[in-house]
């Protein structure tokens, strides 16, 4: 009975552990994200700021808002997802003081994380709840999407029709030191300046 009883035991536990750990990685946050950041606290009851974030696979980040940037320490900011407690981390080097170094820290929860949506609570180090009125992150990931070639760059078969410069008198296209603009018989347009 002990002995049917442990590997029951031991495969509920292993079971539990793995379900406590996040199913997002640290390179699922990786790219340039854009949304806002909100409080209901701050100067004048508090703000809501748009908000462009471009998080590296290094862990270093920007953003726009200034929230979650440094402000006398350019380029101190760091970032790490933590999968344990479904928190992203950001900080950055806050002050040096005597030899000492104080850094500013931000742990946020994730509390929705779908479709390249996400969206944070601000948590304290260890809070059991996150706490949104004090700091609220709704993010919406750019994804780039298929662009086809230009037709009309790759279009080697088109003929010049005329040249003129910028008050669409025609020139010649020996002209230098001007911007000219060169007209093909496909519709399309080239702006060039020849020195």
């Amino acid at each position: 009975m002990k002995t049917t009883i442990t590997p029951i035991l031991i495969a509920l536990f292993s079971f539990i552990g793995n379900h406590s750990y996040s199913q997002f990685t640290s390179e699922d946050f990786v790219g340039t994200w854009v949304g806002y950041i909100s409080s209901e606290y701050g100067d004048f009851g508090g703000y809501s700021d748009p908000m462009t974030m471009v998080i590296y696979d290094n862990g270093f980040y920007t953003e726009t808002s200034g929230h979650l940037m440094p402000t006398i320490y350019p380029n101190s900011q760091e970032s790490e997802f933590d999968a344990e407690t479904n928190r992203y981390h950001w900080w950055y080097l806050q002050t040096v003081y005597a030899g000492q170094y104080f850094y500013q820290h931000f742990l946020y929860e994730i509390v929705y994380f779908e479709n390249d949506t996400l969206e944070m609570h601000y948590n304290y180090w260890d809070d059991m709840e996150p706490h949104p009125e004090v700091g609220t992150i709704f993010l919406v990931k750019q994804t780039t999407v298929g662009v086809e070639d230009d037709i009309y760059t790759n279009n080697i078969e088109r003929k010049l029709l005329r040249v003129v410069d910028i008050m669409g008198r025609e020139t010649s296209v020996s002209e230098k030191g001007k911007i000219l603009i060169y007209q093909y018989d496909d519709g399309s347009t080239e702006k060039k300046f020849i020195r």
